[in-house]
C-alpha cells in the first residue's frame, strides 16, 4: 500500500513548515474529519478558531494549534497536504 505517513506543509504569513505526519484532524464548517496517508484529494475551508491536530512521525503525542481561518488541501498524488492559514 505504500508509506504510513504523508507530507504536511503548514503555510502562514510568518512561518512555513514541512512535516512528515501519520495523520491530521481538521474541523470544517460542517464537521470534523480525519486524514491519513493515501487519502483522496480534497479541498476544505477550516472552521474559524478551531483546533488543528497532527501526529508527527516519531512523536508519541499529537501536536495542535488554533487556526483562526484557513484552507486545507490534499493533493492529487494522495501523499501530501497543505494548510494555508492566516
Amino acid at each position: 500500500m505504500g508509506s504510513e505517513y504523508f507530507v504536511l506543509e503548514i503555510i502562514s504569513p510568518t512561518n512555513n513548515q514541512r512535516l512528515s505526519v501519520e495523520w491530521v484532524e481538521i474541523e470544517s464548517p460542517t464537521g470534523s474529519f480525519f486524514v491519513g496517508p493515501h487519502h483522496m484529494p480534497l479541498v476544505s475551508i477550516i472552521k474559524k478558531k478551531s483546533p488543528f491536530l497532527y501526529k508527527q512521525i516519531g512523536e508519541k503525542t499529537p501536536q495542535s494549534f488554533i487556526i483562526h481561518e484557513g484552507f486545507f488541501r490534499v493533493s492529487s498524488d494522495h501523499n501530501a497536504a497543505v494548510v494555508l492559514t492566516s
